[in-house]
């Protein structure tokens, strides 16, 4: 799949992606569900690839020679 998303709604995403990490890693703590705390952990990972990547394509775009 593939979305086309500005740099504005890119920072916000990231911004939210960010903002959701403590939050699951206090409930991956708190947790006792070995099952829910996967998926939590699953969840987590994926934010911080999420992260990375749009940390990637603004680094490509700002990089990239103007036409």
């Amino acid at each position: 799949m593939h979305v086309d998303i500005t740099a504005e709604e890119a920072a916000t995403l990231k911004g939210l992606l960010t903002d959701c990490i403590p939050d699951l890693k206090r409930e991956i703590a708190r947790t006792e569900n070995h099952q829910f705390r996967h998926e939590l952990v699953v969840r987590e990972e994926l934010c911080e690839r999420l992260i990375a990547r749009l940390d990637s394509d603004a680094s490509r775009t700002s990089s990239a020679p103007a036409l």
